[in-house]
């Protein structure tokens, strides 16, 4: 019996995209609560699952014999990413959006990371999508 296909290199991408998106959101998360821009209970729980579980969980995937479900996960939990990311940051008026921020440090950071993030989410889900193709 045949093992299902793997390609090493989109594990190694992969990998890398999660473990800089988390980072990126480590920062973003950290410029939230300085500037107290507060997430409701039903965007903390889509931040939590979404944003920052559901790529660890395909990270890991990527490294087994399910690596069609982990390049799976990865490109839906990074486009859910970049669609809120997207609509809080750049596109609702609020005190999650970019034009919002003060001047400083911490304003600063929230929106180079609010950036970043769109980035790495694009890159992620390109990635997943065009591995997932070629499995």
């Amino acid at each position: 019996m045949n093992s299902p296909r793997r390609n090493p290199r989109a594990a190694r991408y992969g990998t890398a995209i999660v473990l800089v998106h988390l980072s990126i959101n480590l920062v973003h998360g950290a410029a939230h609560r300085e500037l107290h821009i507060d997430l409701n209970t039903a965007e903390s729980l889509f931040v939590v699952c979404v944003i920052l579980v559901g790529p660890l969980v395909a990270m890991g995937l990527l490294w087994t014999a399910w690596q069609r479900l982990g390049l799976a996960l990865l490109a839906a939990t990074m486009a859910g990413s970049l669609a809120f990311g997207l609509y809080h940051h750049f596109v609702a008026m609020g005190p999650d959006h970019v034009g919002a921020q003060v001047t400083g440090f911490w304003g600063d950071t929230f929106v180079l990371t609010a950036g970043l993030l769109f980035l790495a989410e694009a890159v992620g889900v390109y990635a997943g999508v065009r591995f997932l193709k070629r499995l």
